[in-house]
């Protein structure tokens, strides 16, 4: 008899595991919540909550064990491209914090509301924030408790409101608390004027007086016992509705959301270049494609109309949240933008450092798009070519693009402005010297009207 062991995906959840078969993920449903999910399946709950895009969909399959643990086997709808809330810009994260809050209105109606508030639940797929955990959900009435307020509160809101009113670089610290920011600290760290907003007020600043573990286990609470539903609704409404008005965190001074109207060489350049890689996309075809430093994502948009599935990195915030914000408003539900700095790439994380994959490995794709950052990443990272390439092969299955600028232009010589670099080695014969030590070159297209240069490469088996 096949036994259902605890994992490094899911070895939390009580109710349920979450288990990898070949290529794709599964969810057995245990037998002690097997009341919670008829109620889900059974009720409207689920069909309202998939209809509207915010819980992934499943089919029921044949059980492929005996364990008399295991109620149901679980197939979800597999999720493309999975990027954890630290990969997330403003945007985004004011996507997922929004759709778990609609998700416990509607789940109110029902008489459930969820048991847990992890960001980590949640995945960006079609322009939507997703929960995919369907083993969340708990019976909820009059007078009980929101057993996952504080859960929300650390792991939720704090990111969110330290994004809004200090700069959404401070989205970075959840990848050292995976569990969610201490209260105390955040109210430290936010502004006066958060004392002023009634839903950081209680929800964080007063929120972080209490030693225990609930808000609501205080004396003049526990005689109430919990929330009427009238009251949990008026509270998550209240939160809702401040999430909704937060347009705009605070920004830094911007600079690469303007780059192709600012900074690019020359029209002509831009054009010449859309059209060889056009060229190339439209002969190798590519399924999947990855964008390393995607900018505002010009040539992600472009490779959108090639392949399956678009992967931009990049690691301007700004610049994630124009991507975010234009694949909506221009359909595109195949396009998958992250943050993420190339010299700082997310690594194995978590339990056993099983728990959160590295991204060259989720990310990684038949073809890597590496436009315009091969001398950044040497000027301005000090990376060698070696460890470029290195870094750009680790995340293709078999194509890549890259393009060389090299030292005379104006780019690179604005980035040695004031910096005592030995740039002797930099140089096209260089280059290309490593770049044959692990890849094939099939074409070399010179652009138009410049002397950078472009290369299409395939993997050395």
């Amino acid at each position: 008899m096949m036994t259902i062991e605890p994992n490094n995906i899911s070895y939390r959840d009580k109710a349920a595991r979450v288990v990898k078969k070949g290529t794709g993920y599964y969810r057995y449903i245990f037998q002690e919540y097997s009341a919670e999910y008829n109620h889900l399946m059974d009720s409207g709950l689920y069909k309202e909550l998939t209809k509207k895009g915010l819980l992934i969909e499943h089919q029921e399959i044949e059980k492929d064990t005996n364990d008399p643990k295991v109620y149901k086997l679980l197939q979800p709808t597999q999720i493309p491209f999975q990027s954890y809330p630290f990969e997330w810009s403003y945007t985004q994260w004011r996507k997922a914090i929004l759709a778990y809050l609609r998700i416990n209105h509607i789940s109110l109606k029902y008489g459930m509301i969820l048991k847990d508030a992890s960001p980590y639940n949640f995945c960006l797929n079609g322009g939507q924030a997703v929960m995919f955990d369907t083993s969340s959900f708990m019976f909820f009435k009059e007078n009980d408790k929101w057993i996952a307020y504080r859960n929300f509160c650390e792991e939720f809101l704090s990111p969110v409101a330290l994004m809004y009113y200090n700069g959404a670089d401070w989205s970075k610290l959840t990848m050292a608390n995976l569990r969610g920011m201490p209260l105390a600290f955040v109210s430290k760290q936010l502004p006066i004027k958060s004392w002023f907003n009634l839903t950081t007020l209680l929800n964080i600043h007063i929120h972080s007086k209490y030693s225990s573990h609930n808000l609501f286990e205080n004396e003049s609470i526990k005689k109430n016992k919990g929330f009427t539903l009238e009251k949990i609704k008026s509270l998550q409404k209240m939160i809702f509705n401040t999430a909704s008005g937060w347009h705009n965190p605070y920004r830094y001074r911007g600079h690469w959301t303007s780059y192709y109207e600012n900074d690019i060489e020359s029209y002509e350049y831009l054009k010449e270049k859309e059209a060889i890689i056009r060229k190339w996309l439209e002969k190798l075809k590519p399924i999947s494609v990855l964008d390393l430093g995607a900018n505002t994502g010009k040539f992600s948009f472009i490779a959108t109309e090639y392949a399956e599935k678009v992967i931009a990195l990049e690691s301007d915030n700004g610049c994630v949240d124009l991507i975010e914000n234009q694949k909506i408003k221009k359909g595109i539900k195949n396009l998958y933008p992250a943050l993420m700095e190339l010299t700082h790439m997310t690594s194995n994380i978590g339990l056993l450092h099983k728990e959160i994959k590295s991204i060259d490995t989720r990310a990684q794709s038949e073809m890597v798009l590496a436009l315009a950052i091969v001398h950044h990443l040497y000027f301005s990272n000090q990376l060698s070519f070696e460890q470029i390439i290195e870094l750009i092969k680790s995340c293709s299955l078999k194509y890549v693009i890259v393009e060389f600028i090299p030292i005379s232009d104006n780019k690179t010589q604005n980035l040695l402005q004031n910096k005592k670099i030995d740039f002797a080695n930099y140089n096209e014969e260089s280059f290309l010297k490593v770049l044959q030590n692990r890849f094939c070159v099939k074409e070399i297209a010179q652009i138009q009207d410049s002397k950078r240069k472009l290369f299409l490469l395939e993997k050395i088996k």
